[in-house]
């Protein structure tokens, strides 16, 4: 389709009814009245030959066109309005608030050496964290949150749009670690045996502690169980790690968590770490971002942060997406 004909402006429509959700909220965001939104809506629907929204309860819902076309519609905007800012991004000035979605060991590690980074760096920069639950690479997608810091392949799983778009069409990542579940119990704790090694009999008969955010008790561990016809008892479910650590301390419950996670547990060799007695595969832990992020100068010098922060944890791993760098003008880049 030859640009001549299309008025720009009503990309800027099409995003605001996107992501607003209704007309009048787009009208607001753009300064124009219902009527002015209506009628571009209009003729956009006329030169695509296609609804795009229809109405739905007291929503504008996109038809499937409309979906094929919010990602690239909205990257293309956020590159022009990158390229026609005349702010550089400074840290030292900047007043910039990052989202983050990560479980709360991982913020408990990051988010102590940001603060470092942040007093010499960037004094007026600020970062919110944000629990894990389902609906974060939807919130991620729709830009409420710049990171997540989770499974890959378990978000990978869960991610479905309504016209099969994939997770790469959205997301970019890099890899943190790699891990794999254990099985925590307390010094002493009768289902280990003398060495330290629980049996397959022992860990179903045990009661577990289960850490889910959102109360659901949905986990791969059970998968694997199922597999083979078994079933755990998940005694109590609770949302916060510390919590289930002291559980775990005060009882016979075992927990079942990853290697990353059961080593900071033990950090003063209270508990019994042995591999989970059936076969499990090997995870990646990653930070995730959107692609439209990448246009953003804020968003490249944080991700140039944080990558620094993952070699000093955890080492080079041969990612071929540790790809971020500053250049020495304080203009920060993604390449």
């Amino acid at each position: 389709m030859n640009l001549s004909r299309i008025d720009l402006n009503l990309l800027l429509v099409f995003s605001s009814i996107y992501n607003e959700k209704t007309i009048t909220k787009a009208a607001e965001k753009l300064n124009l009245s219902q009527s002015a939104v209506s009628n571009a809506l209009n003729r956009l629907r006329y030169t695509l030959d296609d609804d795009l929204f229809f109405r739905s309860s007291d929503m504008m819902k996109p038809t499937k066109r409309a979906e094929e076309l919010s990602y690239p519609i909205q990257n293309a905007l956020d590159l022009i309005e990158q390229s026609l800012s005349e702010e550089n991004f400074s840290p030292l000035t900047s007043e910039r608030v990052f989202k983050f979605c990560l479980p709360d060991i991982a913020a408990g590690r990051i988010l102590p050496q940001l603060a470092e980074v942040f007093q010499k760096e960037a004094p007026k920069v600020g970062v919110v964290a944000v629990a894990t639950s389902k609906s974060d690479l939807e919130r991620l997608k729709d830009q409420e949150l710049d990171f997540i810091i989770a499974s890959d392949e378990a978000l990978r799983n869960n991610f479905k749009t309504p016209v099969g778009q994939r997770f790469d069409e959205y997301f970019n990542s890099f890899l943190i670690y790699k891990d794999r579940p254990q099985c925590v119990g307390r010094k002493g704790n009768p289902f280990f045996d003398d060495k330290g090694i629980i049996s397959l009999d022992n860990y179903i008969e045990a009661s577990h502690v289960h850490v889910s955010y959102d109360g659901t008790i949905d986990s791969p561990v059970n998968d694997y169980l199922n597999k083979s016809n078994k079933k755990r008892r998940i005694a109590m479910s609770v949302n916060y790690v510390s919590v289930a650590k002291e559980i775990i301390r005060a009882s016979d419950y075992l927990i079942t968590v990853s290697g990353h996670l059961a080593s900071f547990f033990n950090k003063a060799d209270n508990f019994i770490i042995a591999p989970l007695p059936f076969e499990t595969e090997e995870y990646s832990v990653r930070l995730i971002w959107n692609k439209r992020s990448e246009n953003d100068a804020s968003h490249a010098w944080m991700m140039s942060i944080l990558y620094k922060i993952q070699e000093k944890n955890f080492g080079k791993l041969g990612d071929e997406s540790n790809h971020f760098y500053t250049d020495p003008n304080n203009k920060y880049k993604a390449v």
